[in-house]
């Protein structure tokens, strides 16, 4: 019974039409436990949760917009193959399709890369994102 149930389950799922944009479960995010920082893309703002102290909230100036955020969801900070610091999507991160699932961090100011997706950022966020985040959500 319980394999054609299951059989069942699997066969409608297989049928069911994939969703036009990806959607991250926010409900699986609980703020300062699975990230350090808050990315808000359509303000260019971020907010800094770090482990003591007051939360900083961080506001982009209009001359570092450049590039372009990742999509929603939570993101990994590591370091890319060039030694840049990158943010890595896992495998639980909704990705619009085509999406490589990488983001390079670039200081304001500097040339992005070409053939990747990449944000800029201030130099100081970066350091900062660096030494004290493991992990970033990104909201809308």
């Amino acid at each position: 019974m319980k394999r054609l149930m299951l059989a069942a389950l699997l066969t409608t799922l297989s049928f069911s039409a994939p969703a036009a944009e990806p959607v991250a479960d926010e409900a699986v995010f609980v703020e300062g436990a699975r990230y350090d920082a808050v990315l808000r893309r359509q303000e260019q703002s971020w907010r800094l949760l770090p482990a003591e102290g007051q939360d900083v909230k961080l506001r982009v100036a209009e001359s570092c917009h450049a590039g372009s955020p990742p999509p929603r969801g939570l993101w990994l900070l590591t370091t890319g193959r060039d030694g840049r610091p990158t943010l890595l999507a896992p495998s639980a991160t909704p990705l619009p399709s085509g999406h490589p699932g990488e983001v390079v961090l670039v200081p304001c100011g500097q040339p992005l890369p070409t053939g990747t997706p990449a944000l800029a950022v201030p130099e100081t966020l970066v350091a900062w994102l660096a030494e004290n985040s493991g992990a970033v959500y990104v909201a809308d």
